[in-house]
């Protein structure tokens, strides 16, 4: 799964979360297809976490040279 998504965006992998919760709220989801999705979800969330991580890491470091050059 990883290798599938490495190259999308932020925003590619939320809408494929989407799409996997919605598929998972349908009731005409087996459960062997339900542990599948589930899985690719979780994967998804942190693939997710892990770039909204680097984000924040890069604005508190751009933060903190912004305010050594003050």
């Amino acid at each position: 799964m990883a290798a599938e998504t490495e190259n999308q965006t932020f925003e590619e992998k939320m809408k494929q979360l989407e799409l996997i919760v919605k598929q998972l709220d349908e009731d005409e989801v087996s459960l062997e297809s339900s542990l599948e999705l589930y899985q690719k979800g979780v994967e998804l969330t942190a693939e997710c976490e892990k770039i909204l991580k680097n984000a924040e890491l890069k604005v508190e470091t751009l933060n903190r040279k912004g305010a050594e050059d003050e």
